[in-house]
């Protein structure tokens, strides 16, 4: 616990901007901590089930009843609950958790004389399963909350002035801008054959789209055979020579989605360019969707998410972006997105 946070009254606020700041800071250095709890918790829990498992198979057997049948009833009880992870509805899982509590009434039936035994232990095992979710569900929101605390505060103390490099044109100025700002895409930019300028990408779906840039690294063997390690990532790159609208974006967005279907390789970038002249800007609903919209893939069990990021480039020879997307490879390592 934060021993000085502990010797203050949370309810006493001066200035809220700064508050809000400060209590973020204040979880920041407690997730760590939290998160070694919630490890701690996921093998006990783990273990449990475990243990879990074999009793209730030596309970039936001790209690004259069928053994057998209670191994098998774990198959569609597992099944099931692993279900529920999948399904968004609460309809739904409510339908899946009610399914669960039938196999599992029929569990505690293979007991024989030992039945209250087995309520008590068919109702753990379905439980324990119910925790590892919940903790998995907060470990996803405790690596997001680490991740935009951290981004928030480059960005804060980034230069707000952001120059446009040198280059024949603006493809090739923001990938100078990215290998300069970016230590993982300058190294994977050096790699023979991980960029493509332009590039021609062929999408689940069959249909191929055209960008003017694309850079990939692909994922690591651990991530392809294991689902951990790095789960690589890909660079798009989408040029306009007028101010692209909201129909231009959402075509973009499903074409990312597509081909990142097809490539198994999550975007980290989606770079809309644009020159503008004097003080042109973009549509109200064009900057609604830059900032609420997200190109979301699923990969292997995880969802990862990616903004669409419009770069225009005025004629004092600087950047706009809209939003700022920093830290292109970060977070990219297999944990789902909090939707």
């Amino acid at each position: 616990m934060d021993r000085e946070r502990a010797t203050r009254d949370a309810r006493a606020v001066e200035d809220p901007i700064a508050a809000i700041f400060d209590l973020a800071e204040s979880v920041d250095r407690q997730t760590p901590k939290i998160r070694k709890t919630l490890r701690y918790v996921r093998w006990f829990v783990s273990v449990w089930l475990l243990l879990d498992f074999f009793l209730i198979i030596v309970g039936a057997a001790l209690g004259q009843g069928f053994p057998g049948f209670a191994l098998l009833l774990f198959v569609p009880i597992v099944i099931l609950l692993l279900a529920m992870r999948s399904v968004k509805g609460s309809t739904g899982r409510l339908v899946l958790l009610i399914f669960v509590i039938i196999f599992g009434a029929l569990q505690v039936l293979t007991f024989g004389g030992l039945i209250f035994v087995g309520v008590a232990l068919v109702a753990l095992f379905i439980l324990g399963f119910s925790i590892l979710e919940l903790m998995r569900d907060l470990r996803s929101f405790f690596d997001y909350f680490a991740l935009r605390h951290r981004v928030i505060q480059r960005v804060r103390s980034a230069d707000p002035v952001v120059y446009v490099p040198e280059g024949k044109d603006a493809v090739h100025r923001i990938l100078t801008y990215l290998g300069n700002t970016s230590n993982d895409l300058r190294g994977v930019m050096s790699i023979p054959g991980a960029i493509a300028t332009p590039a021609l990408l062929t999408g689940k779906s069959g249909l191929t789209y055209s960008f003017d840039a694309y850079v990939r690294q692909a994922p690591s063997t651990l991530w392809r055979f294991l689902n951990v390690g790095a789960a690589g990532f890909a660079v798009f790159v989408k040029g306009f020579e007028r101010a692209p609208t909201l129909g231009d974006l959402q075509s973009l967005k499903a074409a990312v989605e597509d081909v990142s279907s097809a490539t198994r390789i999550p975007p980290a970038r989606i770079l809309v360019l644009w020159r503008s002249k004097g003080d042109e800007s973009v549509t109200p609903d064009v900057y609604e969707f830059l900032t609420k919209e997200s190109a979301r893939v699923r990969i292997r069990g995880a969802t990862f998410a990616c903004s669409l990021e419009l770069g225009i480039e005025r004629d004092d020879g600087t950047y706009d972006f809209i939003p700022i997307v920093v830290e292109p490879t970060a977070g990219l390592t297999g944990r789902p997105t909090p939707g």
